[in-house]
């Protein structure tokens, strides 16, 4: 609700100052609209129609049915999205709809903000042409409604603010806030020095407090509010008297987070947990005290400041009670939490649960000040208690467990102190040391080279001067993924390499975007004209524009190689630079006035179109590669795994993007719900496996035999493997009763296990009726096996409860249910059964057949056999494509790992096909993959070239004559270009070539085995010169068994 009434707080028009004359008012509102309007249409046009990737899956179910989203949860973004889909129930049928509601929401908060940016840089360049007490007349008039109409439509356009304002995620949300923050701090600045300007003050305060369930990156405005307030409160500020009011800023950052934000939950938990335990007293009761604290502090606050007519006490008393207010908010997640919604991340159900979940703890930490290098060895442990609601009381289940390190192996100022996921050969290899311990000046060199360069200022050029493609980069020396361009090939091709001669598909990706370096420059001169006009106000604005920035690289401390690109969070800092490239305006006004002589109106509005340039070329550029409204395949591709899965089967997932979209689709438009999802990254935490306990949707409850209470918290979190009587083989049924059994067992720390792992052989005997009565198996299966025989491998030294869990569905649930790995599972979480499982479309089915696994060839994919028929009809009948199939679109790399595993796994089913005989399947298989893979979003490459030999392998030799030449060319263009560059960037695209290479031999041995002597004569004329000496290509991976 605080966003609509935001909104029209500006047709207040008393509250503004009465020296502004009406027209101006009328011009100011007008643009300020016009922004909102022109964003919120191309926004809301571009808006994806259904649910995106990553997190927005989660947070649209959340926000449909009230749900609780991973830490730190975002109440205000749910209970704001609750109505927009509670609308968009009404007036649509269909539940995709549900989802756009989401992301129109994302868009209009977007427009929102530019509109807040529109207003905050009109008062800028208000202050910066004519002070305090001048009124905008004539040309004046129209630079300033023309920089805040640049400054808006700017920060509705700018890449990374456009791309969380298309998808259903808190960002955008986010940055309305932020934005709103900043506008009601510099109305009350420019409002007369009166007790009711003061209004608008609280109002940012409380602007800042709602933030606070969305996001926290509001919080940052703080610093420049404070350093406003200090100018307009001081009578000669002063350097000195400006930098503490920055500290000040920066220590109410740190207060709200303490006291607030994690004060309020600390002190539920310590009063709950001792009125329970202490006095029988229900659960949160707690908050009692918790209430008298806070709001006895706000009355003796308000009493005290009347009595002594303190009105700066007063103020501070109100804001700081308004945040408390708001952030009550939070009371939401423990009310949904208790009714065991089926998303409900950490079950925050209880204040004790609440804390940690408020405080990310499941994220850990990543020391600022000081800290470990990635190579340094813990010198102990350090544990905190942990405790849990169980029965009537709370009691100790679990602990937090951190490492210690010795002095001599920490550092000052620390940047590389990740030590998993091969991390430290990155770390290395951007400091260009590959050995030796890291030093402060190593640390500080990461933090110029990745961090600052790679992490900001490659983002901030992507906004202002032009991206080179939507891959992601990963290094600074690699010329073909993730840069930034200025659109002028004799600058790119110093950095990048040849430019005019890129290959089609590069030189027209959508995501390469050309700004030519003018909302860049444009901002420079905005930046150096307001730094020369007012530079108090400049100091502030610059200090939000470091802090959003610079600031949060610091604070998140990132290590190399994230997931994905983290440009959206840097929200903030691209849009207060768009606040000086709407002041070029003024600029180019007094250029065009004082030296050109031109008339004010003309001057105003001239330079307001040349400025103009700067949005205009954003939103033709983004626009193919932004707009997401026809983009289905998030939703498509994760239907897809849920229709490679049996009725009522279990399938296990490992990330996000296979996992929130299948919740999504589950949660709101109702697809396969009798499929239960369970994410291996999550079931080695006690209150996820609870959750499996129950049923969901349509979807019962899935079966384990170790109690709950035998895996709470700390308990049974390794299972060392021991075997004092030496190895033998046991039933799975045993191994999990023998583990889920107290068999004490000292480890040589001292720490007292539970139990420990007896054996690495297992086997699990087949119940042949009980799974032919569940439709596990069918009458007409042959191979089936008496016994599954598997081994953990002998270097397997223990388990860990997520392998454990795995174990026991497994064993609790093999004859009544399917069970299935998601393609895009971890190798190592099949626990050794991998020859037992058959490919069926994305998922891989456990059966009681063993077929030599092939996974040299296809990885996961090749484990054990392919169940044809099942695979081929999936694919053909039940698989959707995104629209990629339909339309020529931007193909984000974030689909790459759905897209591989599901042309990865059409070629092995093809290839099993011909191996069957079933040739004339194999072929529409072909034939499916072509044409739902076409050449315009998915350029031909080695996969191409597989298929094409699948074609040949059936008998199809037109069609592979036909495709085969087709890649060619494109393998023709991609080698002739990559020969046209020089040693140096040829090492930077020496993968790419080598693929493409590969690729063309592959085609080469094709022709020869098709004795095609027109198709060899023409792909040697094709390809010949960049293969002079024509090595014999090898054999392809998956092929030894096919027939030639």
């Amino acid at each position: 609700m605080a966003i609509f009434i935001s909104f029209a707080l500006p047709f207040d028009l008393d509250l503004y100052t009465t020296k502004m004359n009406s027209s101006f008012k009328t011009i100011n509102n007008i643009t300020g609209w016009l922004v909102f309007g022109v964003a919120a249409v191309v926004l809301g046009a571009a808006a994806e129609p259904t649910g995106s990737l990553w997190d927005c899956g989660e947070f649209i179910s959340g926000a449909y049915k009230l749900q609780v989203v991973h830490p730190p949860g975002a109440p205000i973004f749910l209970l704001v999205g609750r109505l927009f889909t509670w609308v968009a129930g009404m007036v649509s049928s269909d539940p995709a709809n549900i989802a756009y509601s989401v992301n129109l929401l994302s868009a209009l908060c977007t427009a929102g903000a530019a509109m807040f940016i529109c207003w905050s840089t009109t008062i800028l360049g208000r202050l910066a042409l004519l002070g305090r007490g001048g009124e905008p007349e004539g040309g004046q008039a129209i630079a300033i409604a023309g920089a805040g109409l640049v400054a808006g439509l700017v920060t509705a356009f700018t890449t990374s603010v456009w791309f969380s304002a298309v998808e259903g995620e808190v960002y955008a949300m986010s940055t309305f806030f932020t934005a709103m923050t900043l506008w009601a701090t510099l109305k009350w600045y420019n409002l007369p020095d009166t007790a009711e300007a003061d209004r608008w003050l609280v109002f940012a305060f409380y602007s800042i407090a709602l933030s606070i369930g969305v996001h926290l990156l509001s919080l940052l405005t703080l610093p420049a509010l404070a350093m406003f307030y200090y100018f307009k409160k001081a009578k000669q500020p002063t350097v000195s008297g400006t930098l503490v009011a920055a500290m000040i800023g920066v220590v109410f950052i740190v207060a709200i987070q303490k006291l607030i934000i994690a004060g309020i939950p600390t002190f539920w938990a310590f009063f709950d947990k001792m009125l329970v335990n202490s006095f029988g007293m229900p659960f949160y009761t707690g908050i009692i005290p918790v209430l008298l604290i806070f709001g006895g502090a706000i009355w003796f606050g308000l009493r005290h400041a009347q009595r002594t007519g303190n009105g700066l006490l007063q103020r501070l008393v109100v804001a700081m009670g308004v945040v408390v207010i708001a952030y009550f908010s939070y009371g939401i997640v423990i009310i949904r939490a208790q009714a065991n919604t089926p998303i409900n991340m950490n079950d925050p159900s209880d204040p004790v649960r609440l804390l940690p979940y408020l405080n990310r703890e499941q994220y850990g930490e990543r020391p600022l000040l000081r800290g470990p290098n990635f190579d340094a060895k813990p010198a102990g442990i350090k544990s905190e208690e942990r405790y849990g609601r169980v029965g009537d009381h709370y009691e100790v289940v679990d602990e937090k467990v951190d490492y210690e390190y010795a002095s001599s192996d920490q550092t000052l100022f620390p940047r590389m102190g990740d030590p998993s996921q091969g991390r430290p050969a990155l770390y290395r290899r951007w400091i260009d040391k590959p050995s030796g311990a890291p030093t402060l000046g190593d640390n500080i060199e990461f933090f110029w080279k990745y961090q600052l360069g790679w992490m900001y200022w490659r983002y901030f050029m992507w906004n202002f001067s032009g991206r080179q493609n939507g891959d992601q980069g990963y290094f600074a020396s690699d010329p073909t993924a993730g840069n930034w361009i200025t659109g002028f090939d004799f600058i790119d091709q110093r950095r990048l390499g040849n430019q005019a001669d890129l290959p089609e598909f590069q030189k027209y990706n959508q995501a390469r975007n050309k700004y030519y370096m003018i909302p860049f420059l444009l901002g420079l001169f905005g930046l150096f004209f307001h730094y020369r006009m007012r530079p108090r106000e400049f100091s502030a604005i610059m200090a939000l524009f470091i802090i959003t920035g610079i600031g949060i690289i610091v604070y998140s401390n990132q290590p190399p190689n994230e997931p994905r690109e983290r440009d959206y969070v840097l929200a903030a800092s691209f849009f207060t630079y768009a606040i000086w490239i709407g002041m070029s305006v003024l600029v180019l006004y007094d250029l065009f006035t004082s030296k050109l002589r031109l008339p004010g109106v003309a001057g105003g509005a001239v330079s307001t179109l040349l400025a103009l340039s700067a949005p205009l070329l954003m939103v033709t550029q983004n626009w193919d590669d932004h707009s997401r409204s026809d983009h289905y395949a998030s939703r498509d591709y994760a239907s897809n795994f849920l229709n490679s899965c049996a009725p009522n089967a279990i399938i296990f997932t490992y990330g996000d993007n296979d996992t929130y979209p299948l919740w999504y689709c589950q949660e709101v438009e109702g697809i396969r719900t009798d499929v239960r999802v369970v994410n291996l990254s999550l079931i080695a935490v006690d209150w996820y496996i609870n959750q499996l306990r129950r049923a969901v949707n349509d979807s019962p409850a899935i079966e384990m035999s170790i109690p709950e209470d035998k895996i709470r918290g700390y308990k049974r979190v390794q299972i060392p493997y021991y075997a004092p009587n030496g190895e033998r083989e046991m039933t799975l049924q045993q191994v999990i009763q023998f583990i889920g059994e107290d068999h004490r067992l000292q480890t040589q720390g001292g720490r007292d296990l539970e139990s420990y792992l007896p054996t690495h052989k297992i086997v699990i005997p087949v119940d042949k009726q009980a799974a032919l009565a569940n439709k596990i198996i069918s009458p007409a299966d042959s191979g089936i096996v008496d016994t599954i025989r598997f081994d953990l491998g002998e270097d397997k030294d223990y388990l860990i409860k997520d392998e454990l869990a795995i174990l026991d569905i497994v064993n609790s649930n093999i004859w009544k249910r399917p069970i299935y790995w998601a393609v895009t599972c971890r190798e190592d979480k099949i626990l050794g059964l991998q020859d037992y499982l058959q490919l069926e479309g994305l998922g891989l089915r456990l059966v009681p057949r063993r077929t030599p696994s092939s996974t040299d060839a296809y990885g996961i994919i090749g484990s054990g056999g392919v169940d044809t028929d099942a695979a081929y009809n999936n694919i053909m009948e039940k698989w959707r494509w995104g629209n990629f199939d339909q339309k020529r679109l931007f193909v984000d790399r974030s689909y790459m790992p759905s897209l591989q595993t599901m042309r990865v796994s059409i070629i092995r089913i093809a290839r099993q096909l011909v191996v069957e005989g079933k040739k004339d399947k194999a072929i529409s298989l072909v034939d499916k993959y072509f044409e739902v893979f076409p050449q315009y979003n998915f350029p031909y490459d080695q996969f191409s070239a597989f298929l094409a030999d699948i074609y040949f392998r059936s008998g199809a030799n037109d069609k592979a004559a036909q495709k085969a030449r087709e890649i060619a060319k494109t393998v023709a263009e991609q080698l002739r270009y990559y020969d046209s560059l020089s040693p140096d960037f040829q090492r930077g695209y020496r993968q790419d070539r080598d693929f493409a290479m590969n690729t063309a031999q592959v085609l080469m041995r094709m022709a020869a085995d098709l004795k095609d002597d027109s198709l060899s004569k023409d792909l040697d004329q094709i390809l010949g010169a960049y293969l002079p000496t024509r090595p014999q290509a090898p054999a392809l991976p998956g092929m030894e068994e096919l027939p030639q």
